[in-house]
């Protein structure tokens, strides 16, 4: 469950900067309201994974006998560490994802979206790269381990 959680969430950032995103793009104006359709559908999938991941990551965390509570003495007690230290990061950038799509969504004063737009969507791409090369540092130091 802990893999399949972090491949769901991977996956899915991967497939929305390399598939999604360009088609979109190409598509021009008509296609933005399907990709702040498809961006605010995903969230979901987000927090359902990060939940998992919690959950499935704490429990074999506790149940493996090389886990002591804040000692970083061996190669894997250090890379848990920096695996806990990197989801932490990913869940914080989830919430500013989050944050980035709900102020895409907001209308502005003038009646149309806001004014804002083209940055939050350069945050929202920022945002989902840095989730992607942090997923992918995580995977590395799961495989170490």
């Amino acid at each position: 469950m802990h893999v399949f959680s972090v491949v769901v969430w991977l996956g899915g950032l991967m497939f929305q900067s390399a598939v999604a995103m360009p088609i979109f793009q190409l598509e021009g104006d008509q296609s933005k309201a399907a990709m702040r359709k498809v961006n605010k559908r995903f969230i979901g999938f987000v927090w359902m994974s990060v939940w998992t991941m919690l959950i499935t990551g704490v429990i074999m965390m506790l149940l493996n006998p090389k886990f002591v509570w804040f000692e970083y003495r061996d190669r894997w007690s250090i890379l848990l560490g920096v695996k806990e230290l990197i989801f932490i990061f990913m869940v914080l950038y989830a919430f500013g994802y989050a944050r980035m799509l709900k102020y895409l969504e907001a209308p502005s004063s003038n009646g149309g979206f806001s004014d804002k737009a083209e940055l939050y969507r350069h945050r929202v791409n920022q945002f989902r790269k840095i989730s992607i090369f942090l997923g992918i540092s995580a995977l590395l130091l799961a495989a170490a381990m």
